[in-house]
Order: structure tokens, then sequence, then C-alpha cells
């Protein structure tokens, strides 16, 4: 099966200026004669610390109906995460969109860092059961965790990702640089280190741009950060097949995708895939909870409001 993933330059927290712009992207993998073309995490919005994503999951209430259209219109598989209400919560839903608009549907786990301000945990299913197989789903920082790959290993014919994976701020001090290359390197090699350890192909979207947005948590502090990784469709052993790295801008890679089971890796009893430093760990474990202590404060209660 021929796949399509994405590499966006979002419009920052501007959802229709990016659904306008996702639409010609649908309609080109469609007449290459992908079957399913894959958009990255966020590819409504792209993700920052911002009071202009406070407005992102209101005006997402018609993604799900645009995917629908765009599915049987031209006849292609659509998937991809946006920031959706449910009730009085909001989650990062992923939602595989089939030509008759039948839908499957994850939602990411655990929010990283500052995205807990404007979505809340989801679900741990991320294997959906469709009629084109068993097919397992990772965003982004799902696929550091051996969580994720307890989940989906050995129950999946192959695995369709997303990130929208942030980088240091552009002036950060120079003694950080290291911390730069680190933080670029991890987010072009985690799916092709997920696909290793799954032994499946792993069809990855991601966005190319930059986000103006405040420091978390003060908030004083305008920052423009790079989004780092690459659009790439990789075999179960580690081959990466097709490739647009982000400094490659905006576009569509594809490929054909089998489905091709090869020897995982074993699994260890760890908790992070990569072995992390000291700040990222820091960070997930001191940001998290103010993210969700942010959420329930000020975005929940908008969200309630919403509804009401």
């Amino acid at each position: 099966m021929k796949i399509a993933a994405l590499q966006l330059n979002a419009a920052f927290a501007d959802v229709k200026a990016n659904l306008n712009k996702i639409e010609k992207y649908i309609a080109s993998a469609s007449e290459q004669g992908a079957r399913l073309v894959l958009l990255p995490e966020f590819f409504t919005s792209a993700i920052g610390f911002s009071d202009k994503m406070l407005n992102v999951a209101l005006d997402d209430k018609g993604v799900h109906n645009h995917l629908v259209i765009w599915a049987e219109k031209y006849n292609i598989i659509i998937g991809g995460s946006y920031i959706a209400l449910e009730g009085e919560d909001a989650y990062n839903l992923f939602e595989l969109v089939f030509p008759n608009g039948e839908t499957y549907r994850h939602k990411k786990d655990i929010p990283t860092q500052f995205e807990g301000c404007y979505y809340t945990n989801g679900d741990e299913d991320n294997v959906l059961h469709t009629p084109i197989g068993n097919i397992g789903v990772a965003l982004c920082w799902e696929m550091i965790r051996y969580d994720t790959v307890r989940r989906i290993a050995g129950k999946v014919d192959f695995v369709l990702a997303g990130s929208c994976w942030w980088d240091l701020p552009e002036d950060a001090p120079a003694e950080r640089e290291p911390l730069r290359k680190y933080n670029q390197s991890l987010a072009l090699n985690t799916p092709v280190e997920f696909a290793r350890l799954i032994g499946v192909f792993v069809i990855h979207a991601n966005h190319c741009g930059k986000v103006t947005a405040y420091n978390f948590p003060n908030g004083d502090t305008l920052q423009k950060r790079q989004l780092v990784g690459a659009a790439q469709i990789i075999s179960g052993n580690g081959e990466v097949l097709a490739r647009r790295g982000f400094d490659e801008g905006e576009g569509i890679v594809v490929a054909e995708v089998s489905r091709t089971h090869y020897t995982p890796k074993p699994i260890p009893n760890c908790y992070w895939i990569p072995n992390l430093p000291e700040s990222y760990i820091r960070a997930w474990e001191t940001a998290n909870p103010k993210a969700r202590e942010y959420y329930e404060e000020k975005t929940a209660p908008l969200y309630k409001y919403e509804k009401e």
C-alpha cells in the first residue's frame, strides 16, 4: 500500500488557515496514488504556550467533518491528531477516517509538558482494528516510552506516528548548543528506533515551521522555537525509505508500505526508551503537574462554559 506523510509549516493556532492549506496536500497524495495520507500531531494549530491556544479546541469543532469530506472527495484514508473537545474536556485526538466516513480514534495518553495546559490525559489503546489491518498509533513522546511499545508490539501491521517536536529557543545561551544538537538528533531518530522496537513499518508526519510563544510556566518572555524532526517512512528493520527533514521545508513523502514483520528488539524493564538527559526528566516531572494545574484552573472552565 502506498502511504504519504505530510511535513507541515503550520500557522500557529490558526485552524482555518491550516485546514485551507492541508487540503492541497491531501489532493496531491491522492494524485500520487497514495491510499492513506498521514497528517502530523496538532495539524490544525502546531503547539506553543500562548493564550492563542485557548481557542484552538473551540475552533477545531468542525475538523472531523472536514476529514470526512476530504476522505470521500479524494477517495483516501486520512489520519492525524488535533485538540478536540469531548464533553467538558479536550484531548489530543488522533482520527483515522475512511472514504465511507468510518472513523477510528486514539487519544494521546499523557500530554508532554506545557501541552497539558490545553488538553488532558487520554487512553492507552494505541491499536486501531481497521478494515486494512491492525494499526498502531504513537504521538510524539508516546514514541520514547516503553509503555507504548508494550501496548503495540506484536499486535499491529504498521504504525502511524506524528509529532510536533519543539527545539530549544533560538536565543538559548551558547552553552546549550550541545543540548540543541541532541534534541534535533532525538527528534530525527526516535521514529527509526521505534520501528526497530516494534518490527513493522512506521510512517511519521511532522512539522517544520517556527512558533513564537511564551516561556513556561512563567509566561513572561516571548520565545521563537523551531519545530524539528522529519516526515519519514521507515521499515521495521530501521531502513529509511523516504525522509524530508525539517530544514527542507513543507511537503509530503510517499513510499510503498508492506505488512512485513521483522524481529523486534527486546523490551527492557524501563520507562524511557532513550537515555534522556537529566534536564529532560526534570522538565517532565515538574512541568507536567504545573500544566495540569493551568488546565484545571484556566482551560477546563473555559471548555465547560462553552458547553453550557
